[in-house]
């Protein structure tokens, strides 16, 4: 992580801010070769975790799936079996970050759990995923905390 911190302001840190206005669409930056969009941060689980940019997904990190933080429906998909695998245990209430390689932190509170057979653009401002078999999702939907 201590790449990121180097290259993201303020990671990890609370701004107070509660909803940012970053670049739409994301921007990428190469670290260690790898191209991140941002970092997710879960702390009712202790995750803080690269997220990728669209159509690379890694082992032990998230990835950008669709949407924007700034326009809504934004999607990050992670691995069921490594960084998602608890994201079943959160609740509403729980607080869910995600931090712009600009360092814009944009906050959301978990409201909702469902599974979903495909996808749509649904009704969250930001859905944690991860595919439970070929054709269904498992997500956490959450809201823009204001």
């Amino acid at each position: 992580m201590s790449s990121l911190e180097r290259v993201i302001p303020g990671l990890g840190v609370d701004t107070g801010v509660e909803r940012g206005l970053g670049r739409d669409p994301l921007a990428a930056i190469s670290i260690d070769g790898m191209d991140i969009v941002g970092v997710i941060e879960i702390p009712a689980l202790d995750i803080m975790a690269p997220v990728t940019d669209k159509g690379i997904e890694e082992p032990y990190f998230a990835a950008w799936l669709d949407g924007s933080p700034v326009q809504g429906n934004f999607k990050i998909i992670g691995g069921r079996d490594d960084i998602f695998r608890k994201i079943a245990s959160l609740k509403p209430g729980d607080k869910v970050v995600f931090t712009d390689i600009d360092g814009v932190r944009y906050n959301y509170n978990v409201t909702t759990q469902y599974h979903l057979k495909k996808w749509d653009a649904g009704d969250n401002d930001m859905q944690l995923c991860y595919e439970t078999d070929g054709d269904t999702y498992f997500v956490v939907g959450c809201s823009n905390a204001i």
